[in-house]
């Protein structure tokens, strides 16, 4: 009896400690993020370095299921990586980093399905766009 009450003691105390270190681990990524998003919407920062380094903190983070997450993220470092090249112009990134914005709590497929549609629709319009001929953004305008 008391073997089984002192397991069941650590497994309560071990429980603890991991929702604390995951809760930890998430805030942290939280307070970077807000941190540095505003260093990515001045142009101090690049948007994909923005999103890489973010994707990397929630990569590391002990977290039990950030697949969603990190899929999300994904998306928008190909999205920005788009942009910064010219592939696709600030309306179109707007859009698609919008999409991740509203849905960003959300830890659901669908969510991304609609971010990369978004990100898809911007690549086609850009290039049907490129084929007819208007310039692209100049690095200014991103």
């Amino acid at each position: 009896m008391l073997v089984r009450t002192f397991a069941l003691a650590l497994a309560l105390v071990t429980c603890g400690c991991a929702i604390f270190t995951e809760t930890y681990g998430i805030q942290d990524v939280d307070n970077w993020a807000a941190r540095n998003e505003p260093l990515a919407e001045s142009g101090k920062m690049k948007w994909s370095e923005f999103y890489s380094q973010y994707l990397e903190k929630v990569s590391a983070a002990p977290v039990i299921s950030n697949s969603p997450v990190v899929e999300r993220l994904g998306i928008m470092v190909t999205a920005s990586l788009y942009y910064e090249r010219g592939r696709i112009d600030k309306t179109a990134f707007d859009s698609v980093q919008g999409i991740v914005r509203k849905y960003q709590t959300i830890d659901d497929p669908a969510a991304n399905l609609l971010a990369r549609n978004a990100l898809v629709k911007a690549l086609e319009e850009g290039d049907k766009a490129g084929q007819s001929g208007p310039a692209r953004k100049s690095e200014s305008d991103r």
